[in-house]
């Protein structure tokens, strides 16, 4: 057996963020609070169907599951205070901690089972398919996921303080997992006393982490306060946090200015405006924004419009001059400080540029790509729909793809604007020609982007399917080393961006304003956007 009492994961990237400013008339009146501005509301504080940025911060912040991020991205224990694995790396154990919920009742191993098991079996939980081959392989989990709904997960509680797991296949990045938030553990009692209005009210929640949520607001602000009965309360500092929901950062920035906010995030149309001031700062996310065709579209099963599409976008232009915030060019679909390979490079710096030309040669390609397209379609005339969002950065992005594209004789780019909760709501249905979206890494990993788009994954919106494709990544995850898992993957990014169902525009620059008395906003590029519970401030 082998003893481990935390996981060092050199393929995260985190950014420790610190800044300018304090919190006053918005915040909480008493004690020792940080002001947070966010532009978008939580949608779920339930973790077994939480699967936006937001929802994860928020959930972190008040559940720890087994294993958790420092200040560094190396994965640590949180709940689990030590885990074996087996010889033949199939079986996890992990030991927990004491620890207790805030209504007093303890944590135990049935938290995580219970959790699990209602999760995977639930249509509506979207995450349910990472415990299964396109994520933890735990044994079983596929088979679930099929319909088999008699079958459990192979999961036990073998006493109160011992989980363990078993899988199907060895997974190389399963404990990284266990810092997400679909692994994390739910109280059965409570969360069945409270039925179906579980999560959707301060009142309707317990808390397990470093914080607990005492209000929301829906669409204005959310109150989290320290959690006294957290197993590592001595070590959380602040007394709690504000966080108001602002749309329009403009506002949020002037909130900074005038001492109410102590970190905002900035759009492409302030970064000029405070690029000098002591308190911008700016790091690369994990987040990779990319274009999605739809199949179901005439048009855009053509390979040679699609090509076209991709081809024809000035990526350089769109970060340098129009997003300004510290976003990089990505034409391929794994972006870069996701992973490191087995030769001790970054995915992206050792697998080829895709789609990644000067805007003369693109547009001169793009243009022959189009011109085979409408011999093959017979048409010398289209109109697609972009679908987007109506916030920074998608808005910006979304225009200036526009206009790219229409530099092709031929083409209008019908523009489609929809709130977030919208536009995934139009992709889930089909209801989309092109959709300019995005994905955060759950893992550090690159199949946490290449599994989307398998046959049948639930984020496969535009139905692509490619036997070459699928049969590429089951080599990958039955490969016999390392080095030939790695090879494999690229081969069969290679075969995605040959078919492009799929392209990447940019990988997303946080452009912050940050109080210079707050430090411990800590950044993930992988999982769990940001984690607070090392906030300090100095009053």
């Amino acid at each position: 057996m082998k003893k481990f009492l935390s996981l060092a994961c050199s393929s995260m990237m985190l950014i420790s963020l610190v800044g300018c400013g304090s919190g006053t008339d918005t915040k909480k009146s008493d004690g020792n609070y940080v002001t947070l501005a966010k532009e978008n509301d939580v949608i779920s504080m339930d973790s077994r169907y939480a699967t936006d940025g937001m929802s994860f911060e928020m959930i972190a912040a008040t559940v720890e599951g087994l294993e958790t991020m420092d200040k560094d991205g190396k994965i640590v224990p949180a709940l689990a205070e030590s885990y074996d694995v087996s010889d033949d790396g199939l079986i996890y154990t992990f030991h927990l901690r004491d620890a207790e919920w805030s209504n007093g009742t303890p944590v135990t191993a049935a938290d995580f089972t219970y959790a699990w098991n209602a999760t995977i079996k639930n249509p509506a939980a979207e995450y349910a398919y990472l415990f299964g081959s396109d994520g933890a392989c735990i044994k079983n989990a596929d088979e679930i996921l099929a319909g088999d709904t008699d079958l459990d997960l192979a999961i036990a509680a073998k006493d109160e303080k011992t989980f363990e797991v078993t899988l199907a296949k060895q997974c190389p990045y399963f404990v990284s997992l266990m810092s997400f938030p679909v692994f994390y553990p739910v109280n059965e009692a409570y969360a069945t006393e409270q039925g179906d209005q579980y999560g959707l009210t301060a009142d309707n929640l317990i808390a397990n982490g470093p914080y607990k949520l005492v209000s929301w607001s829906k669409g204005n602000k959310l109150v989290l306060e320290k959690n006294d009965s957290y197993w590592d309360a001595e070590n959380v500092k602040v007394d709690g946090i504000n966080v108001n929901i602002v749309p329009e950062a403009s506002t949020s920035a002037l909130d900074f200015e005038s001492g109410n906010t102590d970190f905002t995030k900035l759009n492409s149309t302030l970064v000029d405006k405070y690029k000098d001031n002591e308190a911008y700062t700016t790091v690369l996310e994990g987040y990779l924004w990319y274009l999605q065709y739809n199949y179901d579209n005439k048009y855009l099963q053509n390979e040679n419009l699609r090509k076209a599409i991709s081809t024809v976008i000035d990526r350089e232009d769109l970060v340098e001059n129009v997003l300004k915030d510290g976003s990089i060019v990505c034409g391929g679909f794994v972006p870069e400080a996701l992973a490191t390979g087995p030769d001790g490079k970054d995915y992206r710096e050792s697998a080829p540029e895709y789609f990644n030309m000067l805007a003369e040669d693109g547009l001169k390609a793009a243009q022959e790509y189009w011109d085979k397209a409408k011999q093959e379609l017979g048409v010398n005339e289209i109109t697609l729909s972009l679908l987007y969002e109506p916030s920074d950065p998608s808005k910006p992005a979304a225009e200036f793809i526009q206009s790219q594209i229409q530099q092709l004789d031929g083409i209008t780019v019908e523009m489609v604007s929809q709130e977030k909760e919208n536009r995934i709501e139009k992709q889930k249905a089909g209801d989309f020609d092109m959709v300019l979206t995005r994905w955060g890494p759950d893992y550090a990993d690159p199949t946490t982007y290449l599994n989307l788009m398998l046959t049948g994954n639930s984020y496969n919106y535009g139905k692509y399917s490619s036997k070459e494709y699928d049969a590429k990544m089951a080599e990958a995850a039955n490969a016999k080393s390392d080095e030939e898992r790695w090879q494999k993957l690229q081969e069969a990014e290679a075969i995605l961006m040959n078919d492009v169902p799929v392209v990447g525009v940019f990988q997303v620059g946080g452009a912050s304003l940050i109080n210079k008395n707050v430090t411990g906003i800590e950044n993930h590029a992988v999982g769990v956007p940001y984690i607070y519970k090392n906030l300090e401030k100095k009053e």
